[in-house]
This record gives C-alpha cells, structure tokens and sequence, in this order.
C-alpha cells in the first residue's frame, strides 16, 4: 500500500509541474457518499455542473453510497493525487465517523488535500409541546429538578443527533439520557408523544413541525436566528456556550494534490457560491454558502475532528 502510494504521489507531483497550466484536461470525477436524490445530492450536483462550465472540463458525479459516507471517502483516499478525483466531504465522515469506526482506511486530517468549504447548516434543539419547556432556562431548571428524567432522541447512536445531545449534556452539566430510533422521522414521532423530551435536527426539517406547534423550538445551534423561525433564538443568547452544531459539505481531494490543481479548484468553487442560482438553490435548502481558502476549510476540519473528538471522549461513546 505504502509503496504503490508513493508512486502516486511522484506520478502526480511530476504531472503538477509539467501540466499545471492546463489543469484539467480531461473530466473531473466528484465522488458523492450518498444516494441520489437527497440534500446532499442536489448540493453536489448543483456545484458540479457550475462547475463544468467554469472549468471547461465536465465534472461527473459518482454516487457510492453508504457507511455514512465513508465508502466514498475511503475510495477518494485511495486515488491518484492528481486533481481529477475529489470527494464530496461530509462533517459526519470527515470528524465524527473516524472516532466511532474503528475500521476506516483513511485519516480524516493526513489522507486528504482541503480544497473549499461548501455549504454549512445548523440545527434546531426542539422540546415536547406535552411539557412546559419553551426555552433554555426552563429546560435547565426541569434536568435539574428531575435528575435522571430528561431524555435527548436522535436517528440513531453514534449519529451527528446523538453526540449533539451529548455537547448539550457537557454544555450545561446536566445528565441526558439518549434515547436513539431508527431515523428523524419516528424520533419527532417520538417527541410528539412525549417519549422524549428534546431532540437536535438540521434546518429545514423541524421547521413546519415548530411552526405548527407541533413540537416547540426551544434554540438555534447557529451565530444567529434564523429568518423562517425569528422568535427561536440561539443558545449563545441565551447566555448558554459551547453549543457549536453544524453540518457541513466540502470538497477534498487525495493527500499530495498539487497546490496549482487545488488553488485552479478553490478559485473555481468560490465563483461557482456567488452564482445567483447556486445561492437561490441552496437556499431553498435552508444551508448557505461558504467558500474560503482551502487553508480555511483544513483548519475547520481539525477544529471539527477536534470538537467531536472530545465529545466521543468525554462522553465514553463506543459503536459496537
């Protein structure tokens, strides 16, 4: 493995210097770790047929779902470090599924080259309408007041729901108890009921739900309220810190891309977020373009592999 690695590498570092200037030549593959259809497919299709025509060179995506999107990660990580396949990254492979999956073949922070943030959304902490909770103090004061009573769903252990529910925990130093179902969907089913009593998820999902008063927003993960919900505010104004939730997309490639391959792409990506129609569709989407340096983008990811790292830690979560 090692030597065939290196070989890429010297294979790529002498196609750098002698065609860095008509990078790319040929097609780019975009591979994507989840199915068609979905978010996260239409965020990455909407960014590679921008992408296309800015480039000159058709940018294909290559749907290879599953494991949380590490199947894909594990294949970008394989490949030639040469510019013309990247991975659609996620803040689930990139900083959670490396503490939980013992199994993975690549190292979040040494298999990959950053080339830009995408995308970044946040989520909503919502509370049972069956009890009297309406905002972080009052959520407080009843862990508080019932020790060992106050339960947190998620989709499922080891998600992105779960270890926010554990944040939470370390945040505000009141014990939750996790309480995870088989996806969102039974767990606002779940919450409705009165099963439990909070439950983190991303924008847009629990919108129409708060709207309705079918459940209660109770804070936004975000540095800010968000338009479709103004009366929910976030946790930091409610004087509650360290509630730093998000999910985010990005692109990488393999590690050893050749800086004028990931600057010719980094420059590409950040015309394509100012596109009117990219920033239309990702509204729709209720995510917002981010962009950056590809310095930027690396150094979120530790911070990310960092953050979730401690929680895993902290909270002694083990997968089996």
């Amino acid at each position: 493995m090692f030597i065939r690695r290196l070989i890429l590498l010297l294979a790529a570092l002498c196609a750098g210097a002698a065609g860095a200037q008509d990078f790319p030549n040929r097609p780019i593959t975009l591979v994507v770790g989840f199915a068609p259809g979905g978010a996260s497919d239409i965020i990455a299709r909407q960014v590679a047929s921008k992408l296309s025509t800015r480039l000159g060179q058709n940018v294909v995506v290559d749907n290879r779902a599953g494991a949380g999107g590490t199947i894909a990660a594990n294949a970008v990580a394989r490949a030639a470090p040469d510019g013309y396949t990247l991975l659609f990254a996620s803040s689930s492979a990139m900083a959670i599924s490396p503490w939980l999956n013992k199994t993975l073949q690549y190292d979040p922070l040494k298999s990959f080259t950053p080339v830009s943030e995408l995308v970044r959304g946040y989520f909503i902490l919502s509370g049972t309408p069956l009890l009297p909770i309406t905002n972080m103090k009052e959520l407080v004061a009843y862990g508080k007041a019932n020790p060992g009573k106050l339960s947190c769903g998620s989709a499922g252990p080891g998600t992105i729901h779960h270890l926010s529910c554990e944040l939470l925990a370390q945040s505000i130093g009141i014990p939750l108890l996790h309480v995870p179902y088989k996806g969102s969907s039974p767990a606002f089913a779940g919450l409705m009921a009165g099963e439990i009593q909070i439950l983190f998820e991303s924008v847009p999902t629990p919108v129409p739900l708060v709207q309705s008063g079918r459940v209660r927003g109770l804070a936004v993960t975000g540095p800010r309220r968000l338009a479709v919900l103004p009366d929910v505010p976030t946790f930091a104004q409610q004087g509650i810190d360290g509630v730093d939730v998000s999910f985010w997309f990005g692109v990488v490639a393999p590690a050893g891309t050749p800086k004028p391959a990931v600057d010719r792409l980094n420059g590409a990506i950040n015309e394509v977020l100012k596109d009117p129609e990219v920033i239309a569709a990702f509204g729709k989407l209720a995510v917002e373009p981010t962009g950056g340096s590809a310095e930027s983008f690396g150094n979120m990811i530790r911070d990310a592999v960092r953050q979730w790292g401690d929680v895993v830690t902290k909270a002694k979560i083990e997968i089996k």
